[in-house]
Parts: structure tokens; C-alpha cells; sequence
């Protein structure tokens, strides 16, 4: 029987490792793209752990929640398979049939293109630091409402999972606080360290250094780790979007740098003795703690509690979906499987792969179609951006685009129809390219760096 799930778990490896790689056109780190950087956040978030599982690792602290955890692991298992399966299909399947009304540019020749500077750049950069100045403010308002200092906080060691759930609830506006605080501080500094890196001025390292500072504490208001590591990772797409990832130096840096912060999250929280272990410790959160909600979803719904028929979507979704009040899966699977902690202020959601909210609100319909719809938007990104000219509003756009995507496959299934965040960051996007003007300065691009670089040596 071991021997069988194994056979299963490498065909399913291989098989959707293959698909990806044609999707993407490749899966090397030094070209990482929208789509290779999703199957990569599948595979360690969602496919290694869930293989685990069903090869038998199954001691991971959440499934003392499951009431039919070995049947559920296996059907756990078998979603992710598919969706590794499908999702890439799509995704191939997107690129021909876009390719007949349009002609695509790989993302290899947006990667290797020029980057065109506006000259009218001086203007870009007062709209830049208004916005700064904007994210600064809303950083203020907000933790004046949430009465605690964070960095305070975290050094005096108080009850993080409170504070966590504290964060969550308050904080005044959550406009205010999700949209310009959250949402906009690091897109900014995105853009601010892409004019410093092309333009090399002394203004826009001075506007980086600042909101990149800006960034990190509103990344970690609320003690989470993944927010600043995906931050982090951000660095990195933008750096290969400028074409300048000629070796695995720069993702040696980050990791290293990712790496430290978990380590130091571990240690400031007291929780130092996890370090080593498989379950508790970084790397079972990073490969089971995606996957393990999943088997929770699976193991609520319908069995716990009925399917939500469409109530994960926003009450202004009702003409379609007429039970939807804006309830997500993870917040009910929370409330069923630990209501002790719901109780005490310590528990949130119980967050998973988007399929765990599709079967949530449809069932094995859900399962079915889930990856379907998010490959036909996410190939429609993929091949419709790199298309246009490239500039740092593009370059920025396109790997934020990447992010959201990732979080989206992790935040739910609702959030492929629509993301207050994402339609935020769209709208400032179009007003960045209305007040940087057309691209008109050519600066040397990666491809031409490269070629300097391999006749020097």
C-alpha cells in the first residue's frame, strides 16, 4: 500500500512539475515569474506537506481537531493533486487561445527588454512621496486606535496571540488600515527602490530607505511572519523583472535573510524549543500548516456543519449568490473544530489553499472548478502584462500581481472574484502611469548587461 502512495505521490510530482514548466516556460529561480513563483508556493505550502500526510506523517498538531482525520487526509491529498494538475492545463490552455487574437511576448523578452524611464521622473517622485506621506499618516491613525506599540510589544513578550487577534479587530477604519496602511506602504517602496536601482538618484534611495522602514513595521504590526517574508520576496521578483538575477546570489541573500527573521520571531516569542521540530517548529508551519486546514475544511463540511452555498462572497454578491454575507470557510472552521480558543481571543482563521473555500461553499463542484477559473485569470495576467512596455510602473505591477496571486491562493476562493486591495492597488497603478508620463529615457537593459558581463570574462 506504501509502495502504491508512493508511485502516486512522484507521478503527481512529475506530472505537474512538467505541466508548470510549460506554463512558465521555465522553473529556474534566476527567471522566477508569476507562474513558476505560484507552483513553487504550491509545491512547499501545499504539495510537500500534504504528501507527507499521505505517505503517513500524520502527527501534525491541527489534525487533533479532525474528528475523520485518515479518510480526509487522503481526500486532502487528492484535491491538491488535482489542482496541481488542472490549474498548470489551464494555464497552457489560456496561452494558445490568447495567442490567436494577440501576439505574445514571453516573459523572457519583458524580463531581457529595456526599461524606459520618463523624463518627466521629477513629477513621479513628488506623487511618490505624497503617497508616502499618505501611508505615514494612516500608519499613525492606526496605532493610535490600537493602543499598544508594537516593537514594545514583541520586546516585552506579551501574549503575541492576543495582541494577533487584537490587531485583527481594531485599529480604528479598516479602510484606512487594510488599504493605505497594509496595502499601499510597501507597493510605494516597491516603486521608489525600482527608480533608485534604474535611475541610481540619491532622492529615490533617500524615498526607498524610508518607506522600506515604513514597510517593515506595517508588515509586522500584527507579530504574522509571512507578510514580511513576502515582502522580501517581492525584492526579488522585482529584481528579476529588471533583468538583473545573472545567478542564485541574490536568492542565497533572501533566503538567508527569511531564514533570520523566523529564526528571530522563534526566540523573541519564547518559542525557541520548537525550533527543531518537524511538526511545531518552521519548517511544519511552512509544509503543514496550509495543508492541515484543508483536511479541517473537508473533515467540517458537511458532515459539522452544511456547505455555505456561496456566503464566503460580500453581501453586494447576494443578486448572484443570494446567501452571501461575507462568511469565510476559515473563520468557521475555526469556530467548530476550536471554539475554546475563540472564546479566550487567541484563534483567527484556519486558512488553506483555495479549494478548501471552494468545497466550503460547493462541494466537489468547488473542488472541480476552483482551478479552473483561477487559471483562466491568472493566465490572462500572465500573458496580457509582459506585453506591455516596460517601465518600473510595469515591472512594479507585474510582481505585485505575482504576490496577490500567491496570497490570493492561500486567502480563498472569493478573492479571485474580487479583493478590495487588489482593485485598490489597480487604481493607483493607472494614476502612477498618468503622472509618470511616456517611457522616453532607454536604459541598458539585463540582456545587454549580460552580454558585457559574459565578454569580460
Amino acid at each position: 500500500m506504501l509502495g502504491l502512495r508512493l508511485l502516486v505521490v512522484i507521478a503527481v510530482f512529475l506530472g505537474s512539475t512538467l505541466l508548470f514548466r510549460i506554463a512558465a516556460g521555465s522553473l529556474k529561480i534566476t527567471k522566477l515569474n508569476m507562474i513558476s513563483a505560484i507552483y513553487y508556493y504550491l509545491l512547499v505550502f501545499s504539495l510537500i506537506g500534504g504528501s507527507l500526510m499521505y505517505l503517513g506523517m500524520r502527527e501534525h498538531y491541527m489534525l487533533r481537531f479532525a474528528l475523520n482525520k485518515a479518510e480526509n487526509i487522503d481526500k486532502a491529498y487528492y484535491a491538491v493533486a488535482y489542482t496541481m494538475i488542472m490549474f498548470p492545463t489551464v494555464l497552457i490552455l489560456m496561452k494558445k487561445f490568447l495567442g490567436i487574437f494577440l501576439r505574445r511576448r514571453e516573459i523572457k523578452e519583458f524580463t531581457y527588454a529595456e526599461i524606459c524611464v520618463s523624463e518627466k521622473r521629477t513629477r513621479m517622485f513628488f506623487f511618490v512621496l505624497f503617497l508616502g506621506l499618505v501611508c505615514a499618516g494612516a500608519t499613525l491613525y492606526v496605532f493610535r486606535n490600537l493602543g499598544y506599540n508594537p516593537i514594545i510589544a514583541l520586546l516585552k513578550r506579551q501574549n503575541l496571540s492576543v495582541l494577533r487577534q487584537v490587531a485583527g479587530s481594531s485599529g480604528g477604519n479598516q479602510y484606512i488600515k487594510n488599504l493605505l496602511m497594509t496595502a499601499l506602504t510597501p507597493y510605494v517602496s516597491y516603486l521608489a527602490y525600482v527608480y533608485a536601482r534604474v535611475t541610481r538618484e540619491k532622492k529615490w534611495c533617500i524615498l526607498f530607505l524610508g518607506l522600506g522602514v515604513l514597510s517593515v513595521l506595517v508588515l509586522t504590526y500584527d507579530f504574522q511572519k509571512a507578510p514580511i517574508i513576502m515582502y522580501l520576496i517581492g525584492f526579488y521578483l522585482l529584481e528579476v523583472g529588471m533583468g538583473n538575477i545573472l545567478n542564485l546570489r541574490w536568492f542565497r541573500y533572501l533566503g538567508i535573510a527569511a531564514a533570520a527573521l523566523i529564526v528571530g520571531f522563534y526566540v523573541i516569542s519564547g518559542a525557541a524549543s520548537h525550533l527543531g521540530s518537524i511538526y511545531t517548529g518552521p519548517v511544519g508551519r511552512i509544509i503543514f500548516s496550509q495543508f492541515s486546514p484543508l483536511i479541517l475544511h473537508l473533515d467540517v463540511f458537511p458532515a459539522r456543519t452544511g456547505f455555505l452555498n456561496g456566503a464566503s462572497f460580500y453581501s453586494w454578491m447576494s443578486p448572484l449568490f443570494p446567501a452571501a454575507e461575507g462568511l469565510r470557510s476559515g473563520r468557521v472552521v475555526m469556530q467548530i473544530t476550536n471554539p475554546a480558543g475563540i472564546r479566550e481571543g487567541v484563534a483567527g482563521v484556519m486558512n488553506t489553499v483555495f479549494i478548501g473555500e471552494a468545497w466550503a461553499n460547493f462541494g466537489t463542484v468547488g473542488i472541480i472548478i476552483a482551478p479552473i477559473i483561477f487559471g483562466a485569470v491568472i493566465g490572462l495576467a500572465a500573458t496580457l502584462i509582459p506585453a506591455i512596455k516596460k517601465t518600473p510602473v510595469t515591472i512594479l505591477l507585474y510582481a505585485q500581481l505575482t504576490l496577490l496571486f500567491m496570497n490570493i491562493v492561500e486567502g480563498g476562493f472569493v478573492d479571485i472574484f474580487y479583493s478590495a486591495s487588489t482593485i485598490f492597488l489597480l487604481g493607483v497603478t493607472v494614476a502612477m502611469w498618468a503622472f509618470s508620463g511616456p517611457g522616453e529615457l532607454a536604459v541598458e537593459s539585463g540582456l545587454e548587461r549580460a552580454e558585457r558581463r559574459w565578454r569580460a570574462c
